[in-house]
């Protein structure tokens, strides 16, 4: 049972992470568009207000997830000492932020 939740603790850490990456690309873009005419004022704040809010709600939820994150590595540690877990962390999110898949049920090919 406490394996599922860290591992769907870690899911949910990887998905608000890739949330907070799509919603600040897709803000930035609708800024650009509406930097060069391309869209109005109007399309621009119905899009961008929504986008920051997934933004900032995103980041808010790596955060929690973060610290659960921590506080089990803390107990379960992957390295010697702080610094290399956390270096093992960083490693292990970065890959997994572009290899996890999206659906929980879902196998890494």
């Amino acid at each position: 049972m406490t394996a599922t939740r860290r591992r769907t603790s870690y899911r949910l850490h990887v998905l608000s992470w890739r949330l907070a990456f799509l919603a600040g690309v897709l803000t930035a873009l609708a800024q650009a568009l509406r930097a060069n005419h391309v869209i109005g004022h109007l399309a621009s704040v119905v899009v961008v207000v929504p986008l920051v809010a997934v933004f900032g709600g995103a980041l808010l939820l790596a955060l929690v997830t973060g610290a659960i994150q921590a506080a089990h590595f803390s107990v379960n540690p992957l390295g010697r000492g702080a610094v290399q877990r956390q270096v093992r962390f960083g490693r292990m999110l970065l890959v997994d932020l572009v290899t996890l898949p999206w659906s929980p049920h879902a196998r890494r090919e």
